[in-house]
C-alpha cells in the first residue's frame, strides 16, 4: 500500500466536498464503507478524515457519523486562503489581474537579510518588488526573496506573468505550504506612492515562508494590501476539555 495513501484518500473527499458530491450538512460514508472503497487500513481512513476536520470540511458527531461543514457561501462571503496565484485570485472573484515588475535583482543574503526572510545568510536570492492590480486599481504590493539555487531562469517577463506557473508547470516544482503571519500596518510613504490607498491611512500584511513538497524553504514574501481587498478567513478547532 503507497506509503502516502491517507493523502490520497484526503484529497479525493476533499475534492468530493469541494464539488457538491458531498454537500454541505450531508455525512460522509462510514469508515469501513471508506475501507471498503480505497482498499485500505481503517487507520489511512481515520487520519484523512483527521486532517479534514483539522481544515475545517467536517466534523465528526459521536454516534452518527461524521458530518460536511464546509459551507460554499459561507467560504465565497469569507474569501479562500489557500495557496493561490494572484492570477487564480482574479479568476475566482472576477477581476482584471495585472502585474508591474518595479524591481528584479540578485542579492545575497546578510545577517539583517536573514533574520527577515529565514534564509541563511550567504544565500544567493532573487529579489523582487510586484504592483498588483485589479481591474486598473493597484491594490497590493509583493516583495519577494526567491532561493535562487530553486528556481534557475526566472525572468522579469515571467514575474509579470505568473511565478508559480512558472515553478511548477515549466520546473516541475511542487509547492508544499506556507506558514503566514498577519498585521494591520500603518501605511508608509512608498505603499502610498505605489499603491491606491483611496484615503486609507493602514495597510493589511501578510509575510509568508513557502516551502515546496520536499520541506525546502524557497520563497519569503511580504504582501501588502489596501483594506477594502484584503480579507482573510480561517478555521480553528478549540481543544478538548482537559479533565
Amino acid at each position: 500500500m503507497p506509503k502516502a495513501v491517507f493523502q490520497q484518500i484526503y484529497h479525493d473527499l476533499k475534492k468530493k466536498i469541494e464539488d457538491g458530491s458531498y454537500p454541505y450538512q450531508s455525512f460522509l460514508p462510514s469508515e469501513a464503507e471508506l475501507t471498503q472503497a480505497y482498499d485500505c487500513s481503517r487507520s489511512s481512513v481515520r487520519r484523512a478524515l483527521s486532517v479534514l476536520a483539522t481544515d475545517g470540511y467536517v466534523q465528526s458527531q459521536q454516534g452518527k457519523g461524521v458530518r460536511v461543514i464546509r459551507n460554499p457561501a459561507l467560504i465565497d462571503a469569507s474569501g479562500y486562503n489557500g495557496l493561490e496565484t494572484f492570477n487564480e485570485l482574479a479568476a475566482r472573484c472576477g477581476f482584471e489581474p495585472a502585474t508591474h515588475v518595479l524591481l528584479f535583482e540578485e542579492v545575497e543574503a546578510d545577517d539583517a537579510l536573514a533574520e527577515i526572510t529565514g534564509f541563511a545568510s550567504g544565500s544567493k536570492l532573487t529579489h523582487i518588488m510586484r504592483a498588483r492590480s485589479a481591474d486598473g486599481v493597484v491594490i497590493s504590493t509583493d516583495e519577494s526573496f526567491y532561493l535562487s539555487d530553486e528556481v534557475p531562469g526566472l525572468a522579469p517577463e515571467i514575474v509579470a506573468n505568473s511565478v508559480y506557473a512558472y515553478l511548477e508547470g515549466t520546473l516541475g516544482m511542487k509547492i508544499g505550504t506556507s506558514k503566514r503571519t498577519i498585521t494591520i500596518d500603518a501605511a508608509t510613504a512608498y505603499d502610498e506612492q505605489v499603491m491606491d490607498l483611496d484615503g486609507f491611512n493602514a495597510v493589511g500584511v501578510m509575510r509568508s515562508h513557502t516551502f515546496d513538497a520536499d520541506g525546502v524553504m524557497i520563497e519569503y514574501t511580504e504582501s501588502r494590501q489596501r483594506p477594502g481587498f484584503f480579507s482573510y478567513h480561517e478555521t480553528v478547532i478549540r481543544p478538548s476539555a482537559q479533565a
